[in-house]
């Protein structure tokens, strides 16, 4: 459950910046690379906050 979520995340915000960076800034970028960065970025921010979780509650 947890990795669908992430990739749903993933796809709608990178959906969201490649639209915004297509139409409103008229750059023509791949949407598979900006949907593997945002996975990137979603991924690595998902990781520390659950380490620092981890770290602040010691479970």
């Amino acid at each position: 459950m947890l990795l669908i979520r992430l990739l749903i995340i993933a796809f709608i915000v990178g959906y969201a910046i490649w639209f915004f960076n297509k139409q409103i800034l008229g750059k023509n970028l791949v949407l598979a690379r900006v949907i593997a960065a945002t996975l990137m970025v979603t991924s690595v921010v998902y990781l520390l906050l659950g380490s620092l979780s981890y770290l602040i509650e010691g479970v």
